[in-house]
């Protein structure tokens, strides 16, 4: 009676563990895909800052030297590929989601950075 008793525990204990785990896997996911939207937004906002300024990325820069069309496709082919390959490696390895996030964070926090500058110097 006692060892039923006890394999009933740990079953028991052992769905918790995994609901747990489960949780802890939607909620860094969650934090992947909000900080994915969250560099998409500032990337857009950088672009619509700076398109017809003068750029100096020269991968960036039309033949005149300004932010134009295919600065636009550029820098968001970038951050497109950064995503998908992240989302690639996040599917083999989702316990890496919170560091994923932490590094699309950090990235959009400099771009917004730049949104900021390029709306000072206006």
């Amino acid at each position: 009676m006692r060892t039923k008793k006890l394999i009933g525990l740990l079953v028991i204990f052992g769905m918790f563990s995994a609901q747990s785990q489960a949780e802890e896997y939607h909620s860094h996911n969650k934090l992947w895909r909000f900080s994915a939207a969250f560099l998409g937004a500032v990337t857009i906002a950088d672009m619509q800052s700076s398109v017809g300024r003068q750029e100096g990325n020269p991968l960036l820069a039309s033949q005149n030297g300004q932010f134009s069309g295919r600065g636009m496709a550029l820098k968001g082919a970038g951050v497109g590929a950064m995503l998908g390959v992240q989302w690639l490696l996040l599917r083999k390895n989702p316990n890496a989601a919170k560091y994923a996030a932490g590094a699309n964070f950090a990235m959009g926090a400099l771009t917004g950075a730049a949104v900021v500058h390029n709306h000072m110097v206006k």
